[in-house]
Order: C-alpha cells, then structure tokens, then sequence
C-alpha cells in the first residue's frame, strides 16, 4: 500500500525520539517488533539491497555486552574474575552483561527503524522532502545512499560473470584486480543517476547567490546556538534563550533562501486514511512518552540492572502507546483483505 513519504517521516521521528526516551528493555523490544512487522506490511522486499538486521542484531548484541562487561565492573553477581590488567581488569558481572544487552538492544532498534525507513519510503521521494534551500544537499545525499546499492549489483554482475566462465572467487588474489572496476563501476551508475535528474531539472535555479546578510546570520546563529548550548550545560536554562534565538536566525534564513528556489512537481502526493493514522499514532506515543503526565509512570522508562540484576517495570499505558505505533499495519491490512476480492 503506497503512503505519504511525509507521514513516513513523522512517524520515524517520532518513534526515533521516544526509542531514547523509553530505554527500557521491554519497551524496545515492543518498539523493535512495531519496526519489523511495518518493513513487513509496508516494505518493498528488496532482499538484494536490504541490511541483514539479524546478524547485525548478534553482532551488536554481543558487542555491546562483551564491552560494557569489560569496562564496567559493577553488580552483585560477579561471573568471574579476570586479572588485574588495565581498564579492563577486575570482576566481570552479570549485570553488567545486561546493561550492554539493554544498551544494544536499544541502538539495534534505532537501525531497524530507519531501515524500515530505507525501505518503504523510496530514496527519490525523501530527496523531494528536502527543503528548497539545500536542493544541492539533496542530489549530494541521492548520489551517496545510490552508491552502495548500485556497487552491490555491480558485484553480483561480475560474480555472475565469473561463474559463467568458469572461475570462482575465493581468496585476495582472485578479488585483487576486480576491486578498482567494481568501486569505479558502482560509482558511475550513480552519478548517471544524479546526472538523469539534473537533465530533468532537479536542482536548477535562477536565484542569485548567498547575500553576505544571510551569511553574516548563519553564522551569527550558529555561534549563538553553541554559545546557548554551552550555557545550558553549565548553568541550566539560562542558555534556552540564546540557544533558541540561534537556531530562529538559521531557519529564518533557510526558508528565505527556500521562497526563493521555484520548485514545481508533477503531483502532489495526497494524504490517505493510513498516512492519517501514521502521523497520528505517532504523535501520540511520542506525547505520551516524552510529556511529564501525571498518570503515567516515568521511573519506567529508565532502567538500571545495577545493584542486582531484576525484571524492568513496566507501565501498561506506555506498552499500549507503544503497541499503537503498529496499528496503521493492521489498517493496512484489514484494507487489503477488503480489496482482494474485488481485483
């Protein structure tokens, strides 16, 4: 089912957030899960160019824990004692494993989001989402994601080349003398991709420079911007103010300079039911997690395994916002088993 890149957007962001927020190891995985079944419904199935999320899950796993065991010697149930070398030595506990799992469990969510991301919502209309002020940022980004993709087919090309003559590749010689052709191969298609979009005018505009005020107000926004995040650091919320004029002064010039850059499309992408619900869900699970209710239970969104390791606590309404996140998957759906048999 085709949705709005827009809602798409939103909803990542607004899943991303709460995934910080809500560091508790049940409520990734809820959110994990969400991820998984949305790529499923919603995906395009490119299993060629998709990322292998389920070894990159044991490989972050077991990193992530292995290095927060070695590094962090805290817990009561110590598993075992390793020698007194440097950084590393001294008691490795269970705890501390389960910290580490925790905390890769929680950047494993993060990629798989926006994995889901990569593959439902195409790279083409995620460009077009660029505001008009950094249309050059977006032919620049449309060439670097393209890149690995167009490399991978590149390689199954040659691979299967070599097969059909007979020759298969095993070691570093064999790969030696493909690895110059295939990085410049992969990199020629695209930037024939990037010049095909040029030639039907992406990018193109008539607008004069830079004005040196518009400079002049990116740069002062920036330095107050870091100047007001300092601040807030050391002294709290005095910062917040010139911390926000900064960032005001930034984004009043991107969309001067955006209202200047003429765009046209070849049509606008409606709003349907299910981007409704996607933004919607969304929003709602990113209130409730983020905004300080009084009916929801905060202290579960943190979790800590140390002095002993014991269950997370959980907060009914917080794993009910977060289950919400998959209901545009249901809609999805139940509007396709509707369809079917009329086709």
């Amino acid at each position: 089912m085709k949705s709005n890149a827009r809602a798409w957007v939103i909803w990542i962001g607004a899943v991303a957030v709460a995934t910080m927020l809500a560091r508790n190891p049940l409520y990734s995985l809820v959110i994990l899960s969400v991820g998984l079944l949305m790529m499923a419904v919603f995906g395009r199935r490119d299993e060629e160019n998709g990322l292998p999320l389920r070894r990159l899950a044991v490989i972050i796993l077991v990193i992530s824990a292995v290095y927060n065991a070695l590094f962090v010697h805290a817990g009561e149930s110590v598993l075992f004692v390793l020698p007194d070398w440097p950084l590393i030595g001294g008691p490795v506990t269970l705890e501390a494993v389960a910290e580490g799992l925790a905390n890769g469990l929680v950047l494993l969510t993060l990629l798989a989001i926006f994995a889901a991301l990569g593959d439902i919502v195409p790279m083409s209309e995620l460009t077009r989402l660029m505001p008009a002020a950094f249309r050059d940022l977006g032919l620049v980004l449309l060439i670097a994601v393209n890149y690995v993709p167009e490399t991978r087919r590149h390689l199954r090309r040659i691979q299967d080349a070599q097969a059909i003559r007979g020759h298969e590749l095993r070691g570093l010689r064999d790969w030696r003398p493909l690895v110059v052709p295939l990085l410049v191969g992969g990199l020629e298609r695209a930037m024939r991709l990037s010049e095909s979009m040029v030639a039907r005018g992406f990018g193109s505009t008539g607008d004069e420079a830079s004005r040196p005020v518009e400079q002049l107000a990116l740069i002062g926004g920036l330095l107050a911007a870091v100047a007001g995040w300092f601040v807030v650091v050391w002294r709290g919320g005095a910062g917040w103010l010139l911390l926000l004029t900064g960032v005001a002064a930034m984004a009043a010039v991107v969309l001067a300079r955006g209202r200047r850059a003429r765009r046209t499309h070849y049509r606008q992408e409606p709003w349907r039911a299910v981007d409704v619900l996607l933004a919607g869900t969304a929003l709602v699970t990113l209130a409730v997690v983020a905004l300080p209710w009084s009916f929801v239970d905060r202290g579960t969104l943190a979790w800590t395994p140390y002095p002993r390791l014991a269950l997370p606590p959980l907060d009914w309404l917080v794993m009910l916002a977060l289950a919400g996140l998959a209901l545009p998957a249901l809609w999805a759906g139940f509007s396709g088993s509707e369809e079917a048999p009329g086709d």
